[in-house]
């Protein structure tokens, strides 16, 4: 291997580790990082939980629902609902994700709802109940994955 190339290799593991951002690899290497980090999460790569995401300046992973409710049947991570409020015309829920061992953690999910009606009323309920357990699993697993607060809700 010559010098330019771990050189090379450096900067590129400096962006993917350091700054998480996925847009120097290749779409092979993606596919590669793709499968070995669902590999090592236990996921089923052929679901697609995760999406590539442009996010300020930065292609980073997005976990899905699939994604998360896969990691909560391989951890064991029970997800209870523990609060549904309105405030201010913000629909709120509060999830408690829990391991086997008794830690716990507890996670909020949020939407607007002011003005909404029929479907699109219904669809923002389900958002903030899947918003708040997604970020109950990803927190009690501790992963540093992408949380949808980075993302235009």
């Amino acid at each position: 291997m010559t010098a330019l190339a771990t050189q090379d290799n450096i900067k590129l593991y400096e962006s993917l580790v350091l700054k998480g951002d996925l847009s120097g690899l290749q779409p092979q290497e993606k596919a590669q990082y793709y499968q070995s980090l669902c590999e090592r999460l236990g996921l089923d790569a052929t679901t697609q939980p995760f999406s590539f995401l442009k996010l300020n300046g930065k292609e980073v992973l997005y976990a899905s629902k699939g994604a998360t409710d896969q990691l909560a049947r391989v951890h064991g991570v029970n997800r209870t609902i523990i609060e549904e409020k309105e405030m201010r015309g913000v629909y709120v829920v509060t999830v408690e994700a829990s391991l086997p061992n008794g830690r716990r953690e507890q996670e909020k999910g949020a939407v607007t709802i002011e003005n909404l009606k029929g479907d699109a009323f219904c669809n923002a309920l389900m958002k903030a109940i899947t918003k708040a357990k997604r970020r109950a699993t990803l927190a009690i697993l501790g992963l540093g994955l992408l949380d949808e607060t980075e993302l235009e809700t």
